[in-house]
């Protein structure tokens, strides 16, 4: 990864370039938010699948659809 800022360079004509420098860097930040972006996406999986369960565990509870209605309650004060 380069240390250098970026600058302009100005062609003639008025055309501009963005020269590298900032370039690498934001290639290793997009890197960072992929990696990120994984990382919430199997959180989010993992969290799925536990609240799957939870829901299963309460439809099979007897009193599991008064638990639910309590929960949400609870969860809307």
């Amino acid at each position: 990864m380069s240390s250098r800022p970026c600058h302009w360079h100005e062609e003639p004509d008025g055309i501009r370039h963005l020269i590298p420098g900032c370039a690498a860097l934001a290639e290793h930040r997009i890197a960072d938010l992929h990696q990120q972006l994984d990382d919430v996406r199997r959180r989010h999986h993992r969290f799925q699948r536990w609240h799957d369960c939870v829901m299963d565990a309460l439809r099979a509870h007897p009193d599991g659809a008064a638990t639910y209605r309590t929960a949400q309650m609870e969860f809307r004060r």
